[in-house]
């Protein structure tokens, strides 16, 4: 459990769920909206590009904090990895990776790793959808304010 885990009351939640539900609902309602745009209504094609997602972001993150090393330095996952910890069969994580490759969103290094594609040291994908982060980044903020009294 982290110090995160422990430090955070649970009768927080209890207390304001329909709050808490509210907002998160209708944050992540709005984002799979667009989410659905970009991937073509391709959920699985979502959540694999989500995954690497994250490797690049620790990565990005530990540059700019310079702590947690260890953590932030994981190196991009496999095919298996993907597989065995989204539970989407391996073939279609095969099959979604070299769609996300041909889309020029992921691209495949080493052997069998996948990192999100870069164009100027910026991911293509928030490049070619500018609107969609910046409409992101401001659903994210009124969360944040919305949740933020009751933290």
């Amino acid at each position: 459990m982290s110090d995160d885990e422990r430090n955070f009351p649970e009768t927080i939640v209890q207390e304001n769920y329909v709050t808490f539900q509210h907002e998160f609902i209708e944050f992540l309602v709005a984002q799979l909206i667009d989410f659905r745009k970009i991937f073509n209504g391709d959920l699985d094609e979502l959540l694999i590009f989500i995954f690497i997602s994250r490797y690049y972001l620790r990565e990005e993150r530990g540059r700019q904090q310079e702590q947690d090393q260890d953590v932030l330095g994981a190196v991009p996952p496999t095919l298996s990895r993907i597989s065995e910890l989204t539970g989407i069969p391996r073939e279609t994580v095969r099959r979604k990776l070299l769609a996300l490759q041909k889309r020029g969103l992921l691209e495949k290094v080493e052997q069998d790793k996948w990192q999100v594609a870069l164009r100027n040291q910026q991911p293509i994908i928030r490049a070619d959808y500018e609107q969609f982060w910046q409409r992101e980044m401001r659903r994210l903020v009124k969360l944040v304010r919305a949740l933020a009294p009751y933290i």
